[in-house]
């Protein structure tokens, strides 16, 4: 029988995340495998990451046999040595590459600290047990008190420190604080940066809600919080732990997720029976298993049998050992037994009804671990009843164990089984945590617009791999952006939140534009470029503000894919009164043919035209009015061949004029953005593979687009620019490839900022008061207001 997957086992999705310390420990960075082969013994080396690994120059499928002529039996007595170093001490490896032995000699590498774009991250410790526990805090750039959050992970024995940005405790973390909240991790117990300290794997659930007890009072005493608004965040096992300290510690309110309320005996139980379903067994199966865990759970929690006489029987001990995690040394799922038998015994309802502050039970409706709902209302019901009002149950369709968005409970199940661990990261549900900080900002009463003025903010999506490629606005609530996955989404409320309106498989969406709240236009990239994409209609509309969209009929040439849409309404005269004809203009593509579609009606006609003689892609245009307008494009479709270029019209683009062209291959103009009549800038886009040309460019007129100049961004050879959007003359945005860049002098001078990456539309806009507010695009969605 393949082991089980517990309740609260987030153990893989930890494996990857580094230990750190207080005096910052080394970091090995490789992934290693014990092995015992044709008289040689060591650690294999799988793959290297990092660190002091890359350092010494292992290779994969070298094998350690001693380090500084130390030898050892496992992996872990193999990191425990390697962790005795110090960083900038001297190590030697012993290794055999191939057949033949080698000395590596080299310097320790100390693990990396936590940065972060929304707050500075304070790297702090507090006293526990006689030694000192890592504490890492994300302090929002404010200067007012704040409200705060204490994030309590499940139960593995792994460090919370260095957390990628995708991983789903990251992701529920930066949520608190994008949206204004300090956040305090705490590491437990021997993990991480902690010293002197016992080792996680010995300490109990009473030691653990200790350590957590001592987060909590940590935060408190932190000069910047506002100890009226604190938060605890338990997830998994953290939702056991958060209720047993909000009993005895006052906060304000509690948020668990993918907890349970009923005996630990119980909840075994319950588990074999959904997880051995889920794995194929057939019902009587099922059964029969569950029939035979039943008299070891017993025996275990309830008659609390001691583990090593339990494992004298061979059948007990098989089981123990290929279900249980048993070590043979007292230790089950990774944790020691008395851990396991004081949650059988602990009064988590008692816990729940002791907790005098707001509580939100959140349940995914795929979470294969913690899956009881009843046990979630239970928690509900029981706070309610001592505390009228005081709880309330959010649930999740289709959301797994760790806040993902997997699918069934039958899809997320084998998804996990299956090790699909980073699906599972991409399809984080931003609607969890997004939920979690609308309560929170409920409660405190707290100000839910936490913008900070002059700065890009993240905006809870789906997740998407790489780019997406358009947004557009009509006002300041009313939205749409489109991706690679033929996918449109729309919102109501500024971005805040956002409703899939169409996913259309096999359409790759590049463009999208609204005349109105009704009517608007959508262009794909079309075939024969990214894979898997088979829709050749380059063009849909609605008339209905989305909800419905149809393929749009033209004459003329075919067009292949389109890029860029923009409007321009024309002010005229009607029966005494103002009125607006609306022209729509888009271009496409990259990858050539280059083509132009118009519509002089808001989009009831339309007329194709290929421009392939002026050049060999469209990505962008810009019109200033019915007849004037710039495009951005490039000479060739080969790109190794292709200049930059932009061309002029001053007849609506019957014929137009090249006004630039650059003298480097590799390259083509990408976006443009006028901020007013005479002043322009358009964003160069370099492929050229030597990555010594550093020089990243601008392309900048003042006369309307008739003359150009190029202007440095910056020097890099990864920052490969997309969008680019300017709120007056002097300030502008760019974004590139890894991050992006602000100028506040015309491009004179440029910074860094957090704007995302691959940011490829940047669209500013102004409100009937002449505010300015924009949204970008890339890998993620960003909004700015002044």
């Amino acid at each position: 029988m393949v082991r089980l997957i517990t309740l609260l086992l987030i153990y893989l999705f930890m494996a990857c995340i580094a230990e750190a310390q207080l005096l910052r420990k080394p970091l090995l960075g490789a992934q290693l495998e014990y092995v015992n082969k044709n008289g040689i013994s060591g650690c294999k080396v799988i793959r290297v990451v990092r660190g002091t690994s890359v350092a010494l120059q292992l290779q994969e499928n070298d094998i350690i046999v001693s380090i500084d002529d130390k030898s050892y039996s496992s992996v872990d007595e193999f990191i425990n040595l390697f962790l005795t170093y110090t960083p900038g001490q001297t190590i030697q490896l012993s290794i055999i590459r191939g057949k033949q032995k080698k000395l590596l000699r080299g310097t320790v590498l100390p693990r990396p600290y936590e940065t972060d774009d929304q707050s500075e991250v304070i790297y702090d410790q507090a006293a526990y047990k006689g030694g000192l526990l890592r504490v890492i805090i994300n302090k929002p750039f404010k200067k007012s008190l704040m409200p705060a959050m204490l994030f309590i992970p499940g139960y593995t024995c792994s460090s919370i420190d260095e957390l990628t940005d995708d991983h789903p405790y990251k992701r529920m973390i930066d949520a608190y604080v994008e949206a204004g909240y300090v956040t305090l991790r705490i590491e437990k117990s021997g993990l991480g940066d902690s010293q002197n300290t016992p080792p996680c794997s010995s300490c109990d659930l009473l030691d653990e809600i200790e350590n957590f007890e001592v987060g909590l009072k940590k935060l408190k005493s932190l000069p910047y919080i506002d100890t009226n608004k604190i938060i605890i965040v338990g997830h998994s096992m953290g939702g056991i732990i958060a209720p047993a300290i909000s009993a005895r510690h006052q906060v304000a309110g509690v948020v668990v997720y993918g907890t349970t309320a009923k005996s630990w005996f119980e909840y075994q139980l319950e588990m074999y029976r959904v997880q051995t379903a889920l794995s194929g067994l057939n019902p009587i199966e099922v059964e029969q298993y569950v029939i035979e865990q039943y008299d070891l759970n017993y025996r275990f929690y309830i008659k609390k049998e001691n583990l090593v006489d339990m494992a004298r029987e061979p059948q007990a001990d098989s089981i123990l050992r290929s279900v249980w995690g048993y070590d043979g040394k007292g230790n089950i799922y990774d944790r020691n037994a008395e851990y396991w038998r004081q949650i059988q015994d602990f009064p988590h309802l008692e816990n729940w009804k002791n907790t005098r502050a707001k509580v939100l039970v959140q349940f995914g409706e795929s979470d294969f671990q913690a899956f009881s709902k009843t046990d979630h209302q239970q928690i509900v019901n029981t706070v309610n009843h001592f505390h009228p009002g005081h709880a309330t149950l959010q649930t999740f369709p289709l959301t797994d164990h760790y806040y993902a968005r997997s699918g069934t409970m039958q899809e997320a199940y084998d998804k996990f089984s299956n090790g699909q661990y980073q699906t599972l990261f991409d399809e984080y549900n931003h609607e969890v945590g997004r939920s979690a900080v609308q309560w929170s900002n409920s409660i405190l009463n707290h100000n839910t617009d936490t913008h900070t003025p002059g700065t890009w903010q993240k905006l809870d999506t789906d997740s998407y791999p790489g780019k997406q490629d358009d947004i557009v606005f009509i006002n300041e609530r009313l939205g749409w952006y489109v991706n690679g996955y033929g996918k449109i989404f729309h919102t109501r409320d500024g971005g805040k939140s956002w409703t899939k309106q169409l996913e259309k498989k096999g359409t790759f969406f590049r463009c999208i534009a609204f005349t109105d709240s009704l009517v608007g236009f959508a262009g794909t990239v079309g075939t024969d470029y990214f894979p898997n994409v088979s829709d050749t209609i380059p063009l849909y509309g609605t008339l209905d503000g989305g909800i419905t969209w149809a393929p749009v009929s033209y004459k003329g040439p075919y067009v292949k894919g389109l890029c860029a849409i923009d409007i321009v309404r024309e002010t005229y005269i009607n029966h005494g009164k103002t009125d607006y004809r609306t022209h729509i203009y888009a271009v496409g593509r990259v990858g050539s043919p280059a083509n132009i579609i118009i519509s002089h009606d808001g989009g009831m006609t339309w007329t194709s035209h290929s421009m392939d003689t002026d050049c060999k892609m469209l990505l962008d245009i810009k019109m200033f009015d019915k007849n004037q307008g710039i495009v951005c494009a490039a000479s060739d479709e080969d790109i190794e061949k292709s200049n930059a270029v932009i061309l002029k019209t001053i007849d609506g683009g019957a014929t137009w004029k090249k006004v630039y062209q650059s003298d480097r291959p590799y390259e083509s103009t990408w976006k443009a953005s006028f901020p007013t009549d005479k002043i322009g800038y358009v964003t160069i886009q370099s492929y050229n593979p030597d990555t010594t040309l550093t020089q990243q460019r601008i392309a900048k007129t003042t006369d309307g687009g008739d003359t150009w100049q190029e202007i440095p961004l910056v020097k890099d050879s990864k920052a490969r620019e997309f969008g680019i959007g300017f709120i007056d003359e002097y300030h502008g945005f760019v974004g590139t490839m890894n991050r992006g860049y602000e100028t506040k002098d015309g491009g004179a001078t440029w910074s860094a900022i957090h704007m995302g990456i691959a940011c490829n539309k940047i669209r500013i806009y102004r409100n009937a008061a002449n505010q300015v507010y924009g949204f970008a695009i890339g890998k993620d969605v960003f909004m700015f207001r002044e």
